[in-house]
């Protein structure tokens, strides 16, 4: 007769189905407490690089002041300076300060290749398709940066590569619901005579860091924005939707409306709102990330105070201003 510990030996015991489905209950308890904080980490990666991309940015803006004296200028031939560049559009030589400081960037054969910004007309220059990984995002999905272009309807249909990182016009913007006036001129038109470090038609006014009297520490000098492409195909005007780029006008963006605006009431604008849709904006949460002219970078909540914003978007407005 076998033994009891024999007997005990050979039994073999399942799992109950309660005692699976409560296995798969914790599993999936764990699985979704550890995907949030996955999806953490991989957003935090993603916020340093684009970090590290702006602080590339706002560094080479100061090697160009080392050299010249000046903060990089955008060449934009329109207004009352049409004929200085061949006008404003694809057959032009309006090129912004991203191309200016391309050779401070690591660039300089792209900025060779087709003598930017001396003598290449925009559309016959075979650099401007050129997707640069250092103007990209990595939080911006969807389009990895070696395919970050488009096909610009403000161009008229030439291919350029593209970038997230635009610069600070100011606060001054004429037109929809977060209409505002200048701070030392009266002029809401801030492609023509914006109040921030870089607008399209700042080479009218050659200045120097001394310019920035409102403080290096507390004006922004390169903000977010992130590709659309149905904002990008809207019917005119949709100046400033084409997204960042070689061009001025869509190398810059305004400090009118908060970061990442909606309409006053909360609800989004229209994709092909244009006065929604020229100030900065990001696939941060609830924020938007800046350098500032100092070449220190900060991430910006969606929720500052307006005032407080605007003035950290203007040069020199007098306006005292502490940062959160």
């Amino acid at each position: 007769m076998p033994s009891s510990l024999s007997t005990r030996t050979n039994i073999r015991r399942a799992f109950t189905l309660v005692e699976l489905l409560v296995v798969i209950a914790i599993i999936g308890v764990l699985v979704a407490l550890l995907l949030p904080a996955v999806q953490a980490a991989r957003e935090s990666s993603r916020r340093t690089k684009c970090a590290n991309n702006l602080k590339q940015l706002s560094l080479s803006v100061h090697l160009f002041h080392d050299s010249f004296r000046k903060i990089p200028p955008n060449r934009y031939g329109d207004y009352d300076g049409y004929a200085k560049w061949n006008g404003p559009y694809e057959d032009s030589r309006s090129w912004s300060w991203i191309a200016t400081i391309l050779p401070y960037l690591e660039q300089r054969a792209l900025y060779e290749k087709t003598d930017i910004p001396n003598r290449t007309l925009v559309a016959s220059s075979t650099s401007i398709e050129t997707a640069l990984p250092m103007l990209h995002c990595p939080s911006d999905g969807g389009i990895s940066s070696s395919g970050f272009v488009e096909n610009t309807r403000y161009m008229r249909g030439i291919k350029v590569g593209l970038t997230n990182y635009k610069g600070v016009q100011g606060s001054n913007f004429c037109w929809g619901d977060w209409a505002h006036g200048s701070t030392d001129f009266d002029q809401c038109e801030p492609w023509w005579k914006g109040d921030g470090p870089l607008y399209p038609m700042d080479w009218q006014k050659p200045r120097g860091f001394e310019a920035i009297r409102d403080g290096m520490s507390s004006t922004f000098l390169v903000g977010e924005d992130v590709f659309h492409p149905t904002r990008a195909t809207c019917s005119d005007p949709c100046y400033g939707l084409g997204f960042a780029w070689a061009h001025p006008v869509e190398a810059s963006a305004v400090g009118a409306m908060p970061p990442n605006a909606r309409r006053p009431d909360g609800t989004p604008y229209a994709n092909n709102d244009w006065t929604g849709y020229n100030g900065f904006r990001s696939r941060h949460p609830q924020g938007v990330q800046f350098a500032l002219c100092d070449g220190s970078v900060r991430y910006v909540s969606d929720t500052i105070a307006l005032g407080i914003y605007r003035s950290a978007c203007t040069i020199a407005g007098g306006e005292a201003v502490s940062l959160p």
